[in-house]
């Protein structure tokens, strides 16, 4: 796992907690790499205070105590001169006392700045520089490199500079062909590994992650999209959790079944475990939420199970087991929340969601309800009491509209999301996928609503 999202760091207890799950689950090593922690990124030069240093002690010796290798990054590509001599000084006195913490494994992250003619070329002779002068001092220290082109599958000019002139030893990070890539396969990364030289590849895998755009989300579904023989392709997977740690269980507990062992991987089998675990004595209240919020960079919306169960009733609108089926699936929604009512770490962070599943579900509800007072298509002469029928569409109004005007919170799938879709032109230039990093209007209740409204117009018409 590599936490590196942008965003408030997670608390060393919640760190730790992460790390000793995953450790029992058979996942082997934790990189720091918070981009809003101001002394890894803004504030690059700024050493760690005496109370921050003796947190990292005790992060790595968590990390001993669970088998976990421990990495630490830093990222000073904001502003550095990569020359300047006091810049150089500051890295290594940034580096030195992690190492006497116990951290054998430096991670040097240049992403997320613009890219320059030139830029290749001095990164390499940074990276050079300070593998050399840590030499002098250790000669157990890892190396990796998160280069500033780490999308894609295709070589280009800035590559070929990191292949031909990093130290054999300096593995480098790449996130699949997008930044959270709905697929990724064995082909992929070999590709990619034939564009940095064959050096030791890492797969920076952003899974479940909901930083910067994607903030509104939680992404509560199963690790998928990956080839059976990915891992014969690369030398190691780190998945980048959620901003909510507890949460990120879920997602993170299926990737440790899918690294166990990739062919025998069955995503569904593997996500009612990781809510069994995750959830303990609440998970029928977290699989409500979850199977409410499993779309995102990996699934479609199409997935939802209330997606599909809205489809069968799209067909017949007021067919009595489309709309029991349905309806069981928004009560569980409903009610999800009061299994989190005692404020429990996981409650705390799902809240906004429960909040709003509880909106969803409230809108969804009173659609169905609708529904079922309307006269049906086989009994066109049933009698129909108009004013009862015109409540209770004023009741689905209310309740559609107080869904609609909440703080975003994506439950039962977006009104609007975004995602970080950088990929690879053929002259490896970076492009956004518009078709990827676009999902509008695809929100299972605004649908349901729209149904059951349209079906109510044409009873009177």
């Amino acid at each position: 796992m590599i936490e590196g999202f942008y965003g408030p760091p997670w608390t060393h207890e919640a760190r730790t907690h992460v790390i000793e799950f995953l450790a029992r689950r058979g996942m082997n090593a934790y990189v720091y790499a918070p981009k809003d922690d101001p002394k890894h990124r803004e504030r690059w030069r700024d050493p760690y205070d005496a109370a921050e240093l003796r947190e990292f002690a005790a992060l790595a010796a968590c990390c001993e105590r669970t088998s976990t290798q421990l990495g630490f990054a830093i990222s000073p590509g904001l502003d550095i001169d990569y020359a300047r001599s006091a810049d150089r000084a500051a890295l290594l006195g940034k580096i030195d006392p992690m190492l006497d913490a116990g951290i054998s494994w430096i991670v040097l992250a240049v992403d997320d700045i613009p890219n320059r003619e030139g830029l290749a070329a001095e990164q390499v002779a940074l990276t050079s520089w300070l593998v050399d002068r840590v030499a002098t001092r250790r000669d157990d220290v890892r190396w990796s490199l998160v280069p500033t082109e780490y999308v894609g599958t295709r070589p280009s000019a800035y590559l070929r500079t990191l292949a031909t002139g990093l130290p054999d030893d300096v593995d480098v990070f790449w996130t699949g062909p997008t930044v959270c890539s709905p697929t990724i396969t064995a082909t992929d990364a070999r590709a990619w590994r034939d564009a940095i030289g064959g050096r030791p590849l890492l797969l920076w895998d952003n899974y479940p992650v909901n930083d910067a755009v994607m903030q509104r989300e939680l992404h509560l579904g199963p690790y998928r999209g990956r080839d059976n023989d990915l891992t014969d392709a690369i030398d190691g997977v780190l998945c980048n959790p959620m901003l909510q740690a507890r949460a990120s269980l879920v997602a993170l507990a299926t990737a440790a079944e899918y690294l166990e062992d990739p062919v025998a991987y069955r995503e569904s089998d593997a996500w009612e475990r990781a809510i069994a675990d995750v959830g303990g004595s609440r998970a029928p209240a977290l699989r409500a939420v979850a199977r409410a919020c499993c779309d995102g960079p990996l699934a479609d919306v199409s997935e939802l199970p209330a997606h599909r169960l809205l489809d069968d009733l799209a067909r017949i609108p007021t067919a009595p087991p489309a709309i029991s089926a349905l309806r069981h699936e928004l009560d569980e929604l409903r009610a999800a929340d009061a299994a989190f009512a005692d404020d429990c770490v996981l409650g705390l962070e799902l809240a906004p969601w429960l909040a709003q599943a509880r909106r969803e579900a409230d809108a969804g509800l009173a659609a169905l309800r609708l529904l079922e007072l309307l006269p049906s298509d086989e009994a066109t002469d049933e009698p129909r009491d108009a004013e009862r029928l015109m409540i209770h569409s004023f009741v689905l109004l209310f309740a559609w509209a107080a869904a609609r005007d909440a703080p975003p919170r994506v439950v039962l799938g977006p009104r609007f999301a975004m995602h970080p879709a950088v990929v690879q032109l053929a002259d490896g230039a970076p492009a956004l996928d518009v078709a990827l990093a676009v999902r509008e209007d695809q929100s299972v209740v605004d649908r349901l609503a729209r149904l059951a409204l349209d079906t109510y117009a044409r009873s009177i018409s």
